[in-house]
């Protein structure tokens, strides 16, 4: 028995097409939990649309013309319009809808769609033959009505797309890396927040379409594609199936984020530059702050936040934000963090409890974050730290010893 390599290729388009399904409806019934719900989707709706052209293709091999050039079109607006639907549920989920410097009206991310629709209206009055012609890959001599159309036209939508899937990929990493600084001003623990996974599937996306362009600079050049359908397909599936699984999981932790940003205003744009705060006012709640960590030790609370923070020390929130970032010189998240490590390194030097204990009983929340800050204040993960004292010890100790046995 021989291995057909063809029915995998349709198990996995077919499998592909039915994920994309199955998830826009799971995210539309889920759409009241959550606002970016609704957003995805939409997203997985215009993803199957964008496979549509393909599984007919796959799994049907007498199709009407008229329907062969429709699905083929509408795959083309539908694939223009997936990344900035992805783009629109990524500013929802972090929360960057209501940032003056990425409030622009959505319309404007559909400007390329809505003409890459306008294109494939008129090409569908483009004669049959013209169109056959074109899918055949072969100029006649005398050319046909509307074929130059055609040509010109879908090679600048396929250049078009992949500039639009490149600069899309950047904004959303982009969009998720504001999200952490976000996080970092008010959050002293971003474990589990952070989104990072969102910055995964855009480069995995992005990574898809460089694949893509090099398959048909390839092809342009007589050259066939290394990567075929088949690893083309498996790569979609891949990557739908992913953002299926991290999309459609519940999120407590999103919840609370999205609950606080709310409850205390999320800082954006010029956030201090109508603000009263006076050198002397900041010197004292500066004060403040060092004595809720020093005498407090509010840095062992795990959720520690900007504004239970603020709270403790009676003291407004932009006031206490101002005074970190300008006066002290770091974000809430580098404040607490450096005190929960300042605490821990003689008990690391100690090497009493182990390392996991140690982050626990100091503030942290998890072993990485506890080996991410204490690398950043020290130079050293605290297993390299505590090795390092220990040598440094037993040095010492030598030196005694021979110094007391010459004596």
């Amino acid at each position: 028995m021989t291995f057909d390599p063809d029915i995998l290729l349709i198990a996995t388009v077919t499998a592909t097409f039915a994920v994309a399904v199955l998830a826009a409806m799971v995210s539309w019934s889920q759409r009241w939990s959550a606002s970016s719900r609704a957003i995805l989707a939409v997203f997985f709706a215009v993803f199957a649309v964008s496979e549509l052209d393909t599984v007919l293709v796959i799994l049907t091999s007498d199709i009407a013309q008229t329907l062969r050039d429709g699905t083929a079109f509408l795959s083309v607006v539908a694939n223009l319009c997936l990344m900035p639907v992805f783009l629109l549920y990524v500013r929802e989920l972090t929360l960057n809808q209501n940032d003056p410097d990425e409030n622009r009206s959505a319309a404007l991310h559909f400007m390329l769609p809505f003409a890459a629709t306008v294109f494939a209206a008129i090409a569908m009055v483009v004669p049959n033959a013209s169109r056959d012609v074109w899918y055949a890959g072969a100029l006649a001599e005398e050319p046909l009505p509307g074929l130059h159309f055609l040509i010109y036209g879908f090679t600048f939508l396929t250049i078009a797309l992949v500039v639009q899937w490149a600069l899309y990929v950047f904004w959303v990493i982009r969009t998720q890396t504001k999200h952490i600084a976000v996080l970092k001003q008010h959050f002293s623990s971003t474990e589990g927040l952070e989104l990072r996974w969102v910055a995964v599937l855009a480069g995995a996306m992005g990574t898809y379409v460089l694949q893509s362009l090099i398959g048909e600079l390839l092809a342009v050049f007589g050259s066939q594609d290394p990567i075929g359908p088949l690893l083309d397909g498996l790569w979609v599936l891949v990557v739908i199936l992913s953002l299926a699984l991290w999309g459609l999981r519940p999120s407590k932790e999103l919840a609370f984020v999205a609950a606080e940003l709310e409850s205390v205003g999320a800082h954006r744009g010029k956030k201090y530059e109508k603000s009263a705060l006076g050198s002397d006012q900041s010197e004292r709640i500066a004060r403040k702050l060092l004595y809720a960590m020093e005498k407090d030790h509010l840095y062992r609370d795990p959720n520690l936040t900007l504004s239970s923070l603020s709270a403790h020390i009676g003291v407004s929130l932009n006031y206490v934000s101002q005074t970190l970032n300008q006066h002290i010189r770091q974000s809430f998240f580098e404040f607490v963090n450096g005190w929960r490590v300042k605490e821990a390194i003689p008990l690391v030097e100690e090497s009493a409890s182990t390392v996991l204990a140690i982050a626990y009983e100091v503030g942290f929340n998890s072993r990485s974050s506890f080996y991410t800050a204490f690398k950043r204040e020290t130079g050293m993960t605290p297993t390299s730290y505590k090795d390092a004292v220990a040598k440094a010890r037993t040095a010492k100790d030598t030196a005694s010893n021979l110094r007391a046995s010459k004596s």
